[in-house]
C-alpha cells in the first residue's frame, strides 16, 4: 500500500488531534476507574496505524497505551481501583499491525489486555457493536480516524452509542468533503449526507466552517436529545478545516471533552490553528472570550427562572464550562441583574450558583436563578 505523507510523517495538525485524544483519556480513565459502577474499560482504535511515525511522532495507539499506563500506576499508588483495561487495535494493513506490536513491546506498554486485528472497518464494526451492546458494569471508548470517509455512516455511530455505555471520537476530512460539496457531489458524499438529512434539506455551506457546523447540527438532530455532539476544528492551512466530532450520552463525559478543548484553545474552546508567531507570543496569557455567551445566558434566564441544573445543561450545550458561567453569573449578580433563591425561597449566599455535575445530578433544584 502506497502511504500518503500524512500517514508517514506526523505533522503539527496531527499532533493536535492526538493531543486532544490524550487530554480527554487522561480525564476519562481516571473518572471511570474510580467509579464503583465500572469494572472494566474497553478502548477501540479502529484505524490504528503502526503507532510511531517515521519522524518519531506518536500515533493514537501509543498515546492510548501510555495514558493507560499512567492511569494504572496512579490507581495502584492510591490503591483505590481494581478496574481492568482492554484495548483493541485494528488496521486493515497487516504490516502496520506487525510494526505496532513491535513498538508496544519496545516501549513496554503492556498494561492492558490487548488484541489486534487486520480487518476492514465494515467487517470489524459489527463485532465491536455487539460487544458494546453486551456491556453492563463496563464502559467503552471508540476512536475512529479513517483514511477517508467513504465507509463512515451515522447509523454506525448510533449503534455504537445505543447502549449508552460508550463514547465515540470521530475524525473527518471535512475540508475535502466541503470541496466536493461545492464542485459536484460524489456518490460517497451524497450517501453520507443523505443519511443525516435529505439532500434537498442540506443547507448550503459557504465556507469549510459552515460545512462543519451543518454537519454537527445534522448529527445532533439525527441522534436526538439523548446524545451530546460536539466538534473540534483543526485548521491545517489557511481556509483548510478538518474536524474531530465527539459523541456521548454522558453529560460528565461531555464536560470532560469540553475541558480538553478549552485546554488547547484557551480563548474559544473551539479548535486549533497554526500560529507562525507562537514562539514570540506563546507566553502571553489568554483569556476566554465569553461575552457572546454571556448575552445568550442572560437571555436564557430572562425567558423564565432557571434552576442550577438548567443552567449547567445550557452551559455545556453551548460549548462552555461551568467556570465560565460562574464567572458570568458573579458579574450579573454584582451588576444587580439577577437574584438567586434557594429552593425554600430564601436568598442564597452570594456567588453560590452550584453549576457543576455533582449538584446537577444530586441537587438539580438547589437554587433558582431569576432575572430582575
Amino acid at each position: 500500500m502506497i502511504l500518503k505523507d500524512s500517514q508517514k510523517i506526523m505533522y503539527q495538525h496531527s499532533e493536535v488531534k492526538i493531543d486532544l485524544l490524550r487530554r480527554y483519556l487522561e480525564k476519562y480513565l481516571i473518572i471511570l476507574s474510580n467509579s464503583v459502577f465500572v469494572d472494566d474499560i474497553y478502548i477501540y482504535d479502529l484505524f490504528c496505524g503502526e503507532g510511531i511515525y517515521e519522524n518519531g511522532g506518536k500515533g493514537s495507539p501509543i498515546i492510548i497505551l501510555e495514558t493507560l499506563k499512567n492511569t494504572y500506576f496512579a490507581n495502584k499508588a492510591k490503591k483505590e481501583s481494581s478496574t481492568k483495561f482492554h484495548c483493541f487495535f485494528n488496521d486493515n494493513d497487516g504490516e502496520k499491525i506487525g510494526k505496532l506490536n513491535i513498538n508496544i513491546s519496545e516501549k513496554k506498554l503492556q498494561y492492558s489486555n490487548t488484541e489486534f486485528s487486520t480487518n476492514d472497518y465494515k467487517e470489524i464494526l459489527p463485532s465491536v457493536v455487539k460487544k458494546i451492546n453486551s456491556l453492563k458494569k463496563e464502559k467503552a471508548f471508540v476512536f475512529i480516524d479513517p483514511y477517508g470517509y467513504k465507509e463512515i455512516r451515522i447509523k454506525d455511530i448510533y449503534c455504537l452509542l445505543e447502549n449508552k455505555k460508550s463514547e465515540v471520537l470521530l475524525f473527518l476530512p471535512t475540508q475535502f468533503m466541503f470541496r466536493f460539496e461545492s464542485k459536484g457531489t460524489p456518490e460517497s458524499l451524497f450517501t453520507f449526507i443523505d443519511e443525516i438529512v435529505p439532500k434537498e434539506e442540506w443547507p448550503e455551506s459557504n465556507t469549510g466552517i459552515d460545512f462543519i457546523e451543518n454537519l454537527k447540527e445534522g448529527f445532533r438532530r439525527k441522534l436526538g436529545n439523548n446524545f451530546f455532539v460536539d466538534s473540534f476544528i483543526i485548521t491545517r492551512d489557511k481556509n483548510q478545516f478538518f474536524c474531530l466530532f465527539f459523541f456521548t450520552s454522558n453529560i460528565l463525559g461531555f464536560e470532560k471533552m469540553l475541558e480538553s478543548k478549552w485546554q488547547i484553545d484557551e480563548e474559544e474552546g473551539r479548535g486549533w490553528h497554526y500560529d507562525q508567531h507562537a514562539d514570540l507570543f506563546s507566553n502571553i496569557e489568554k483569556s476566554p472570550c465569553i461575552d457572546y455567551f454571556a448575552n445568550n445566558l442572560l437571555g436564557f434566564i430572562k425567558e423564565h427562572p432557571r434552576t442550577n441544573a438548567d443552567v449547567y445543561y445550557f452551559t455545556l450545550h453551548n460549548g462552555f464550562l461551568p467556570t465560565h458561567t460562574t464567572q458570568i453569573l458573579g458579574r450579573f449578580q454584582n451588576d444587580n441583574v439577577i437574584f438567586v433563591k434557594k429552593s425554600d425561597g430564601t436568598n442564597a449566599r452570594k456567588s453560590s450558583f452550584y453549576i457543576n455535575y455533582r449538584d446537577y445530578k444530586n441537587s438539580p433544584n438547589k437554587v433558582i436563578i431569576k432575572a430582575k
